[in-house]
């Protein structure tokens, strides 16, 4: 079989021979896009079918266009189209960038939705952390849907969240035990606005830090708390 290249493809429509001929010659993802697609979609990514879970794609949409491109460059074989740019007005009357982006259908992620959809619905399996979750995927976790406890700009509290409300209370308590057995954090349960979170504690900051700052990219250091530096991120 002839080796195609995605630049021969990018333009040509759904039906066409030579685009089938791509897909065809794309087997799986790459460790690298499984283990960040675990942690992406713990996150804000979503995985969907739209032929009754034949095949999947991922679909991203965030603010942080440089941490768009980057992912789009991490699938860059299953992204077709460069991150298209979205605005709306939110409801206080202020307009809201985003960039959005998604890979094309194919059985290769079928692997990842396997492990999180039940009846077309987003579900976090107990045993997800302790089997998958990666430190790698605990880097994208957090880029995506993560952060600092506080963003005073003085602060020195050193806490992580992450952001889980759209799972269910039993769902986070999977998630928290996880971390707790596999990476020895001390981490529990919050409820913000009635919704569960994951907080992370100080005394665990230097065990998450140096287990995520391979995969970080620096346009989402400021998702860190203010006692690592830029300087220290870069040596």
């Amino acid at each position: 079989m002839k080796n195609i290249k995605k630049n021969q493809v990018m333009n040509l429509g759904p039906n066409s021979k030579l685009l089938k001929e791509y897909k065809s010659q794309l087997i799986e993802l790459n460790i690298e896009q499984f283990e960040a697609g675990i942690g992406l979609i713990l996150g804000d990514a979503y995985i969907r079918s739209r032929d009754e879970g034949k095949t999947y794609c991922m679909q991203f949409e965030w603010k942080n266009k440089a941490y768009m491109d980057h992912v789009c460059l991490l699938y860059d074989q299953w992204v077709l189209s460069p991150p298209h740019k979205k605005e709306r007005v939110n409801h206080l009357g202020n307009l809201v960038i985003t960039w959005g982006a998604q890979t094309f259908k194919h059985q290769a992620f079928n692997k990842l939705a396997n492990l999180f959809i039940v009846n077309n619905k987003k579900t976090i399996p107990n045993n997800l952390v302790e089997n998958y979750l990666t430190p790698m995927s605990l880097a994208y976790w957090f880029m995506d849907d993560g952060g600092k406890w506080d963003y005073n700009k003085n602060s020195t509290n050193k806490s992580i969240v992450l952001n889980t409300q759209s799972f269910t209370f039993e769902e986070v308590e999977y998630l928290v035990k996880g971390l707790r057995n596999k990476f020895q954090l001390n981490c529990y349960v919050k409820i913000n606005k009635n919704k569960p979170i994951i907080y992370i504690d100080s005394m665990s900051y230097l065990i998450f830090y140096n287990l995520i700052k391979p995969y970080l990219i620096p346009q989402m250091m400021y998702k860190l708390p203010n006692t690592i530096s830029s300087e220290t991120f870069l040596k």
